[in-house]
């Protein structure tokens, strides 16, 4: 059996390996190009080695073509940017949100739609379908990013507590908030967040309970206030109402408005608390700060299944793809191709040992070996983890406008964990501000 398993897994890479090898030739520039591009990365930043590296090999295997890199921090980025597009001098190569954070480019025309090359490439076939999904009301995709998937609702589990006070891993939420008074009576606290900052229950809670409790359809039609559909239906209110029932049980805190993630972090690592709920980011946090006979005790989960949820399964998560590369939507054809090269480049599963080597675990449309090179036991559990999840769910501070996600949701969230609102009053506050202000309603 193990050899047949091994055969396909075999046959499957070599068939990715040799459709990213199709891919990388397809497009070839028949002049020496010079783009030019711009990242939000500094010195200090892993990314910013890991691109490097990249380019290196890239121009090895492109001597015809040359990209000339500028880098700034992430908000001196954004001012540039958006500065540059007014004045008509963006760069050739862009780095991009698949969300709203760079949506003073990709909505206003400033950005190439690259779908004809996807189809053209058949780079969809490479990918899972959350890389190529649409990134605009009517399908357009800007970008396009290494493989890999921004989850921001994981579970991570302190086992050798959960068996202590004689638990298993909950089947369903329901069964997970019950745990919270034999958890307390024996001197630990059930979860901790760390919402000190305020986005921490609303990216990691909050989104993958609407999601799993509504259905894309009603997701779509939410963002622009069709079909009858607004942030007072069910989905939303029941689960700021499942959110209110944690407090109550005591598996949410009333501390967490207060506690920073650093504190969450101590907390889960000195031992303190069962859970720690957060986003796949911390799996970097985790490696670093837990001792090695630890790291075997602390598992990854996704959060059990809701009860009376549209979407049952625990196989999802909240996420989005990572940023990407896009181009100026200006480039004419030759430079277009050389841009699609370094695109493509990019996500080419023949350069994943650069991007495991700098933390990056890209997950394809079948397995190409990454779990392979792993070996420290977090990264294992991490990408095991990320292999597993089937539905990607949306994040709401990636999907709606950041003003009023922060100024009513964020805020909210803390304010109904203090019991100074109620999930009625809360969803029908956002409803409002959507209707008046979000994006999303004015284009439709």
């Amino acid at each position: 059996m193990n050899c047949t398993k091994n055969s396909l897994a075999r046959s499957a890479s070599s068939l990715l390996l040799a459709t990213a090898i199709s891919l990388a030739t397809t497009a070839i520039a028949h002049a020496d190009v010079t783009l030019t591009a711009m990242f939000p990365f500094t010195k200090v930043d892993p990314d910013y080695a890991r691109l490097q590296e990249t380019y290196e090999r890239f121009h090895a295997a492109n001597p015809d073509i040359t990209i000339n890199f500028d880098y700034l921090d992430h908000d001196a980025y954004h001012n540039k940017m958006q500065a540059l597009a007014i004045s008509g001098n963006l760069p050739d190569i862009l780095t991009l949100w698949p969300g709203k954070r760079t949506g003073y480019l990709t909505g206003r025309g400033y950005a190439k739609d690259l779908r004809d090359l996807i189809k053209r490439d058949r780079v969809d076939k490479l990918l899972r379908p959350v890389s190529t999904q649409a990134q605009a009301a009517t399908g357009e995709v800007y970008e396009i990013g290494v493989p890999f998937v921004n989850f921001t609702n994981v579970v991570y589990v302190n086992r050798k507590l959960l068996n202590e006070v004689k638990l298993d891993y909950p089947k369903t939420l329901g069964e997970m908030i019950g745990q919270s008074k034999a958890i307390r009576a024996a001197g630990y606290r059930p979860a901790v967040f760390g919402d000190q900052s305020s986005w921490v229950l609303q990216s990691c809670l909050l989104s993958v309970m609407v999601g799993r409790m509504g259905t894309s359809e009603w997701f779509a039609n939410v963002l622009k206030g069709t079909e009858g559909a607004a942030f007072t239906d069910a989905p939303f209110v029941g689960a700021l109402k499942k959110i209110r029932e944690m407090v109550d049980a005591g598996f949410i805190d009333p501390s967490e408005p207060s506690t920073t993630r650093e504190q969450a972090l101590s907390a889960f690592v000195s031992g303190r608390s069962v859970y720690f709920i957060g986003g796949i980011w911390e799996v970097v946090n985790l490696t670093s700060a837990l001792p090695p006979d630890m790291k075997t005790d602390v598992e990854i989960r996704s959060l059990p299944e809701i009860e009376g949820a549209t979407l049952a399964n625990s196989d999802s998560s909240s996420g989005q793809p990572s940023t990407g590369f896009g181009m100026s939507a200006k480039l004419d054809d030759e430079k277009s191709e050389a841009a699609w090269k370094w695109i493509k480049f990019n996500l080419d599963p023949s350069n994943k040992d650069i991007d495991v080597k700098y933390g990056m675990l890209p997950i394809y449309a079948q397995d190409v070996g990454v779990g392979d090179m792993l070996s420290d036991p977090l990264a294992k559990k991490s990408y095991a983890f990320s292999s597993s999840i089937v539905h990607v769910l949306p994040v709401l501070d990636d999907r709606l406008d950041a003003e009023g996600v922060m100024q009513v949701v964020n805020a909210g969230l803390q304010e109904l964990v203090l019991g100074s609102v109620t999930p009625e009053e809360l969803a029908a506050k956002y409803e409002a501000w959507v209707a008046a202000n979000d994006s999303n309603r004015k284009t439709k």
